[in-house]
């Protein structure tokens, strides 16, 4: 039996990778599949296979979860699968394919990574989350972002922090730099992953509560 974890929010697209790896596995394991969306990390530990949809940026970001992963294949739904570097140690061996990529090439990058796992079994990295390659923000970052999510104008955001609209321009524009981020969509479609986890050292909740 295969284990599956899909975490996405798209019920057709899911229903779509459900039928696609109910049909590869009978074909090249001859196995069935039993699948769950519960991103815990029980259903991390016992996966086999691991499907998370990530907005533009979030594979930047800190998923804890994944420290109990014990076995398989990661693979990262994105919308763009080019120039993704300097990733957490967590995603390490993830396998990004674009939404609008063919079923072949999830195909292929899944046969070729089903292929080997039984013969190389999966290591945690070395690297503590001390030494972490996620993207960090300092404090005035984070009261921006909470402003930006908010919905905020600059000049509110500015009014509420007791600083220049210039500077917190600065600031939305480097945090759309560290972030690989081309538009305001993007950028609040982050923040909103980003308010539903629970890990983000507790300063992004910290300060929307306030």
């Amino acid at each position: 039996m295969v284990n599956i974890l899909i975490s996405e929010t798209d019920v057709l697209f899911q229903c779509g990778l459900q039928y696609f790896f109910k049909d590869f596995f009978s074909h090249v394991a001859q196995q069935d599949v039993t699948f769950t969306s519960d991103f815990t990390a029980d259903s991390i530990r016992a996966a086999d296979v691991i499907v998370l949809s990530l907005c533009q940026g979030e594979y930047f970001t800190c998923f804890p979860e994944l420290q109990a992963r014990q076995q398989g294949i990661i693979i990262g739904i994105v919308e763009e699968d080019s120039g993704i570097k300097a990733l957490p140690s967590c995603y390490q061996d993830i396998i990004f394919i674009s939404r609008r990529a063919p079923l072949s090439q999830l195909r292929l990058a899944l046969f070729s990574a089903w292929r080997v796992t039984p013969l190389n079994k999966y290591r945690r990295p070395s690297i503590s989350c001390f030494e972490c390659q996620q993207k960090t923000l300092s404090p005035q970052q984070v009261r921006i972002m909470i402003g930006l999510y908010k919905g905020l104008s600059v000049t509110d955001i500015a009014k509420e922090l007791c600083i220049s609209e210039k500077t917190v321009f600065t600031h939305k524009y480097m945090l759309m730099h560290k972030f690989h981020l081309r538009s305001d969509y993007e950028l609040i479609k982050l923040l909103n992953r980003i308010a539903e986890k629970n890990n983000w050292a507790n300063i992004f909740h910290q300060y929307l509560n306030r």
